[in-house]
């Protein structure tokens, strides 16, 4: 029982020392990119010794893996909170649009690290079981949303998956021009443009037909 508190004090000191190397690797991998990236840069950054990162990562891929699985989380329950509002499909893909857009404006240096992978976000991602889970669970959360707006005639009559996939595509060129571009663009400017290719890429043309039961099923 004596050593409860103690044991607390060290779990919270860790959890700050994780978050400070996490934030300092993000803007190292994102300066320099995995490979070139050193732990003495990110020991530098954090302002923490070469030990106390070690006590809390065993190695550099472990603080890389940790940062996509820690943001790839949060996204995830941005994803679940939208689809938590039973919103309709329009206003849920818009309420998408402005949580990704604030989400990456909130981490550019993790958005740039995870550019640096050039990888697309349609593609399942390398690395481990939980990534992929992840990967997949936001694909299906954001595939729900064009089904149901397919069903209710807003949508493209096309497979909800693969416009699941379209739409993060789409995010990702958008926000890779803009960072390509100096991360010059506001909030605003960024939210309008995605909404807008969203609208023409997705919406359904009036007189187009009865929807596919099969596809909105």
């Amino acid at each position: 029982m004596r050593r409860q508190p103690r044991e607390e004090a060290r779990r919270a000191r860790n959890d700050v020392y994780r978050q400070h190397i996490l934030e300092a690797a993000e803007r190292i991998f994102a300066e320099h990119g995995f490979e070139a990236a050193k732990v003495q840069h990110i020991s530098k950054l954090a302002g923490l010794s070469m030990g106390t990162i070690y006590a809390v990562f065993p190695s550099k891929t472990d603080i890389f893996r940790a940062s996509l699985e820690e943001r790839g989380r949060e996204l995830l329950a941005l994803a679940e909170d939208v689809a938590r509002t039973k919103a309709g499909p329009r206003e849920a893909l818009s309420a998408l649009i402005e949580g990704y857009i604030d989400y990456f404006l909130a981490h550019p240096n993790w958005l740039r690290m995870h550019l640096r992978l050039g990888t697309s976000w349609a593609a399942r991602p390398s690395g481990t079981d939980s990534r992929a889970a992840q990967w997949c669970h936001v694909l299906a959360l954001q595939a729900d949303i064009f089904r149901r707006g397919i069903a209710k005639g807003i949508f493209v009559d096309e497979d909800p998956l693969y416009l699941s996939k379209m739409f993060s595509v789409m995010d990702q060129v958008l926000l890779s021009d803009w960072v390509a571009g100096g991360m010059k663009e506001d909030r605003d400017t960024l939210i309008r443009r995605l909404q807008d290719m969203a609208e023409r890429a997705f919406s359904r043309p009036a007189g187009s037909g009865r929807v596919s039961a099969a596809r909105s099923a």
